[in-house]
């Protein structure tokens, strides 16, 4: 019983500090875009757009473990998680090479 109900607390803290955190991370990403233009902002843009893909990504995930009604069939959930998982990676990764691109003009590397 008392270990039922730890690994229950235990859960429910992990799920908490990921939604927590996720919610951070989107209003972080979101702020530090808008502060900065030009090339390095634009990179900005599409990291915290890839983010903001993963977090529903994840937020997904834990609605379909907790078994919260999404209305989708599990066709439409496979091709949802594929999608929004290219789209985030490649957001991502266009966003760090840009980047990488400012620093590489900048001589920071």
């Amino acid at each position: 019983m008392v270990l039922t109900t730890l690994w229950g607390l235990t859960i429910t803290t992990g799920v908490t500090i990921v939604i927590t955190s996720s919610i951070i991370v989107i209003f972080n990403a979101i702020l530090s875009a808008k502060n900065l233009g030009g090339e390095l902002g634009k990179g900005l843009k599409k990291i915290a757009a890839g983010t903001i893909f993963y977090v529903l990504l994840i937020l997904t995930l834990l609605a379909i473990e907790f078994n919260f009604p999404l209305g989708m069939s599990q066709t439409q959930v496979r091709i949802y998680f594929i999608f929004v998982n290219i789209c985030g990676s490649m957001l991502l990764a266009l966003g760090f090479l840009q980047i990488y691109t400012v620093s590489k003009k900048l001589r920071l590397f």
